[in-house]
């Protein structure tokens, strides 16, 4: 096993723990679906657990409603638990009540199988973007800590061209400018970007598709540059991704292309970088970044927030 590098710099691993048949490409596509979850699940913690690295699970709240045994498991394991919404709708098709729901029940389906509200949010297909930026205020007067939400590049589906690259506290009128928001200010939501890369012309190697095909020696050297320059890297995968039985012949060519191209190889790619690099949590990341009691003060409550007792049924 190789020596790690850059150990002043520390990464974060996160895993969004969805119905592989969910993904925004393949949830019209596929019908009558084998559930993948627990499986797949399993070969992800497994990888983990070999390499000693904890990770975040932005999970499902419907996820967490119909398998909190596995939920449980995982959090036992050590793992940070965040929320991926509560049904995998992206933010592009609700409306702000709707997503104040999504993120209230998704977040109460959490805290009944840890005992703890999840301190941290990822919206399904990265839609937190200039055209859905209404999202933050939302997010703003939530019980989360932070957000991981924001693809720092455009891409065909999602993206915010010339976001910031690495954590910063979200200033409510200019939410994607890391320099609007100063002071300490740790009542503020934190954003924690997914990795591109830094260089002129902006490339994602986050996770899904573009960590799929990316070849090994080119991802490595991604994130060996971010890293040269201070700046840690905020990778993603989805459990299924990691799973070979999961590739189905349904869906149109181009669909199945970018949802399953590289599966194969996905598991032997992420050994070697948790070989490489030192990874941890999402929270770490940004505790790392902006300082060990960033989430220590309590943020203010509205009028909104739902209480802590709220059914999410």
């Amino acid at each position: 096993m190789s020596e790690k590098r850059n150990d002043c710099v520390r990464n974060s691993i996160s895993f969004d723990l969805e119905h592989w048949h969910t993904a925004t490409l393949l949830v019209d596509e596929v019908r009558d679906p084998i559930d993948r979850i627990v499986e797949s699940t399993e070969i992800v913690l497994d990888l983990l657990d070999r390499h000693d690295v904890a990770a975040t699970f932005f999970v499902v709240g419907d996820v967490a409603d119909e398998y909190p045994w596995l939920i449980n498991r995982i959090h036992e394991l050590g793992h940070e638990i965040g929320s991926h919404g509560q049904t995998h709708r992206p933010l592009f098709d609700l409306s702000p009540s709707e997503f104040e729901r999504e993120l209230a029940e998704s977040g109460a389906a959490i805290e009944s199988v840890t005992g703890e509200f999840p301190m941290g949010v990822r919206l399904p297909n990265f839609s937190l973007t200039r055209r859905t930026q209404w999202g933050f205020e939302v997010l703003a007067r939530s019980k989360y800590r932070y957000d991981s939400s924001v693809f720092p590049v455009k891409t065909p589906m999602y993206g915010v061209p010339g976001g910031p690259l690495r954590p910063y506290r979200v200033h409510p009128g200019r939410p994607f400018d890391s320099s609007a928001a100063v002071g300490s200010q740790r009542e503020l939501l934190v954003e924690s970007p997914l990795a591109v890369t830094n260089t002129m012309l902006r490339l994602p190697i986050g996770g899904g598709f573009y960590a799929r095909v990316t070849p090994i020696r080119l991802f490595e050297w991604a994130v060996s540059r971010l890293n040269e320059s201070s700046i840690p890297a905020n990778l993603y995968f989805h459990p299924w991704e990691f799973n070979p039985s999961v590739p189905v012949s349904e869906p149109k060519f181009h669909k199945r292309a970018v949802s399953f191209a590289g599966i194969e190889r996905l598991a032997d790619k992420v050994e070697r970088l948790l070989t490489t690099f030192e990874f941890g949590p999402v929270s770490e990341l940004i505790r790392a970044e902006l300082g060990q009691d960033v989430f220590d003060e309590p943020r203010p409550r509205t009028n909104h927030e739902v209480s802590k007792g709220t059914s999410h049924h």
